[in-house]
Order: C-alpha cells, then sequence, then structure tokens
C-alpha cells in the first residue's frame, strides 16, 4: 500500500519507530506511529504520547500543555486506533463524545488520518484499491485510415 508522508521527517519517524519497536507487522503501531509523526509536536513529545519500555500509549499525554487542537485531534485518533480508547467519562478523563468523527475530522490534518485508518484496517482498504485494468494501446493511425476508407 502507497503511503502519502506530509514530509521527509514525518516519514523517517515513522519508519524510525517502527524499526526500533519492531512492529513493521503491526497495524496497530503502524497506524499509530504514523499519526504522532505527522506534526513537529507529537514527533518532539513522542517519549510523553507513547511507552517504550512498557509499549503502551501514555493517556496522561492528553492533558499537556503543549497539545494544540489540532494535535489533541491527531492524538486522539491515534490512540483509538491503537487500542479503541474513547476517554474515559467516569474517571474525569476526556469526554468520549471527543472521539467522534464529528469533532476529530475537522482539521487539516484530516487526509492523514484516513491514511491511517487504511494502516489500521489494512485488510478491509485492501479492496478499495483500484485493480490493475491492462488495455491494449489502440493503433490510433490504423483505426484513423480505417474509418476514412469507410466513409468513402
Amino acid at each position: 500500500m502507497y503511503l502519502s508522508f506530509k514530509d521527509l521527517d514525518h516519514e523517517q519517524f515513522y519508519e524510525g519507530n517502527l524499526r526500533m519497536t519492531r512492529s513493521q507487522q503491526d497495524p496497530y503501531r503502524k497506524a499509530l506511529f504514523y499519526l504522532l509523526g505527522s506534526t513537529p509536536q507529537t514527533r518532539q513529545h513522542i517519549r510523553d504520547l507513547y511507552d517504550f519500555d512498557e509499549s503502551c500509549i501514555r493517556l496522561s499525554s492528553l492533558e499537556q500543555g503543549w497539545q494544540t487542537s489540532s494535535t489533541m485531534k491527531l492524538t486522539r485518533l491515534a490512540f483509538n486506533l491503537f487500542n479503541g480508547y474513547t476517554g474515559d467519562i467516569e474517571a474525569g478523563q476526556d469526554h468520549p463524545r471527543n472521539y467522534s468523527p464529528y469533532h476529530l475530522f475537522d482539521t487539516s490534518l484530516m487526509p492523514y488520518f484516513f491514511e491511517a485508518v487504511k494502516l489500521r484496517y489494512a485488510e478491509y482498504a485492501r479492496s478499495l484499491e483500484q485493480p490493475y485494468l491492462p488495455f491494449t494501446p489502440m493503433n490510433v493511425e490504423a483505426d484513423f485510415h480505417e474509418a476514412n476508407e469507410m466513409e468513402a
């Protein structure tokens, strides 16, 4: 599957974290690192977002001051694709409505959000790819002459 990256830093972050965590075949971490690599802020704060020793996300990062409205949306979707997290209203941590498409996709990062969904659900996204349709180039000159002969 072809992936669209925002820039070279995004691609290097994604590839490097997959190699470091040995998760090249893990659709959960592929989606997570793809999203978390799409902004300079989330790349800079990756250790606030992900615990490499425990191989898990850090929910406390949702409450940190460096988060912007766009990085919050990105982080919420990344966490949701990683393990289905949708906030915890009983614990007072984030409201589940913040994980709905209505609240998540209102950002210029939306094209990368779709790419992450395709990474996470690759087995279903394959059916969206257009099959290769072979075609034989027409001999335009021969067809032109043939058409003119028929008119005459």
